[in-house]
């Protein structure tokens, strides 16, 4: 890992490899938490805006080489990448650069790109069913702060009325420099690419630099229960636990955890719950991680007959037992599973690139250059201490989803 800092404040990451292809990741540390309050979802209209610049013609001239490329939203960032044959690498970082310094927003794109996004909204989130229910934990568990809303806006019919001039401002304001990081990863790195670079992108922009997004951790849960009737399937119930920020020593022992207890075959809630009583017909669990606050959620879809009662009962018996259980397999079983995880995820180098980038947007390069040391040092009591500490019935928000005869 090679990091140098343009005069102009862009941080520049190369990753070399002798591989046939190579990928360009650039990402900028603002994403919906940034989003204007009259505006949700800004953040994530202004991505697909920028592949639609027709003066750059950024997809025609990425997928005319053999490359593919694309783009993602979180909370806390934007990323966007394009994988390319290593001999097209000066073409990836033209076509990125003109995006950061020159991109043009015109009417026309801006109402194709609503439709399109308000459409996303309608087949991702309400027409599959239970598919709305980030939107309804995020809101109890965040209440009042940038999470609470979700990437994606609050409405189809919301999304349709971003106005042009959220969308110029939050560009013009924050698609700078020094907001950005640029990994270039694989084959293609030769000697004078940092030249190229330079030429590239050693260009100044005025805008601001992004504000840092207040701790989630001690905002009041006010709400902790929501109810949702209608046409669904079966009976589903949705536990969420509010995590700390993601640079809390807590979380790779709740990364631990998670796979103990929610595993889909043999996880410690999955076992008893699914297939020891049969209370739910399936059952997971996932942390969603977020620079200043996470969630760790269980989801359960309830057998026939089985009250919503009957099952929160048994969870609720089964955490307070999990503080007796005994979790070496934890560490022993799923330690191992992690490290795995987590070098399939380097094997290519836009898996590398964006780890990369991840790691750097959260202000932790140390992350990349060693992961698995916090892993590596966990013990059994730093596991139950997270159990203690963090999967309370006061930092929990509750869903169900009830269907109607």
């Amino acid at each position: 890992m090679r990091p140098w800092t343009l005069a102009n404040g862009l941080s520049v990451y190369f990753l070399p490899s002798d591989t046939p292809f190579t990928a360009v990741v650039l990402g900028y540390k603002v994403g919906a938490a940034y989003d204007p309050s009259y505006a949700p979802g800004t953040a994530h209209l202004l991505e697909h805006l920028l592949f639609e610049d027709e003066d750059i013609r950024y997809d025609q001239k990425i997928q005319s080489v053999g490359g593919s490329t694309n783009a993602y939203t979180g909370q806390d960032y934007t990323v966007y990448y394009a994988r390319v044959p290593k001999d097209q690498v000066k073409l990836a970082l033209e076509l990125e650069a003109a995006r950061l310094f020159d991109l043009k927003l015109t009417p026309e794109k801006i109402a194709i790109q609503r439709q399109v996004v308000a459409e996303e909204f309608r087949q991702r989130y309400l027409n599959p069913p239970y598919a709305d229910r980030f939107f309804h934990l995020t809101r109890m568990a965040f209440p009042d702060h940038p999470y609470g809303t979700m990437v994606i806006g609050e409405s189809p019919e919301q999304v349709l009325t971003l106005p042009e001039e959220a969308l110029r401002s939050f560009y013009e304001r924050f698609y700078i420099p020094p907001n950005a990081v640029l990994c270039v990863a694989g084959g293609g790195i030769e000697e004078d690419l940092s030249a190229y670079i330079r030429l590239l992108y050693e260009r100044q922009k005025e805008g601001e630099l992004a504000p840092t997004v207040p701790s989630a951790d001690t905002v009041p849960i006010r709400e902790s229960l929501t109810v949702r009737k209608g046409a669904f399937p079966q009976v589903a119930v949705f536990w969420a636990y509010r995590l700390p920020p993601l640079a809390a020593p807590t979380t790779q022992a709740m990364d631990l955890l998670d796979d103990f207890l929610g595993e889909s075959r043999s996880g410690f809630l999955t076992k008893r719950l699914v297939y020891d009583k049969g209370l739910a017909s399936r059952l997971s669990s996932f942390v969603w991680s977020m620079h200043q606050g996470g969630l760790w959620v269980v989801e359960a879809y309830l057998s026939p007959r089985v009250s919503v009662e009957t099952y929160e009962a048994e969870l609720e018996k089964a955490m307070q037992d999990l503080l007796q259980a005994d979790l070496t397999e934890a560490l022993s079983l799923y330690r191992p599973l992690r490290y795995l995880a987590l070098h399939r995820e380097r094997e290519k180098a836009l898996g590398r690139a964006s780890a990369l980038v991840h790691a750097v947007l959260a202000g932790h390069p140390e992350w990349y250059e060693d992961p698995l040391t916090p892993y590596e040092a966990l013990s059994v009591g730093d596991l139950q201490e997270v159990i203690e500490r963090f999967l309370t019935p006061d930092r929990r928000v509750r869903l169900h989803y009830l269907p109607e005869k």
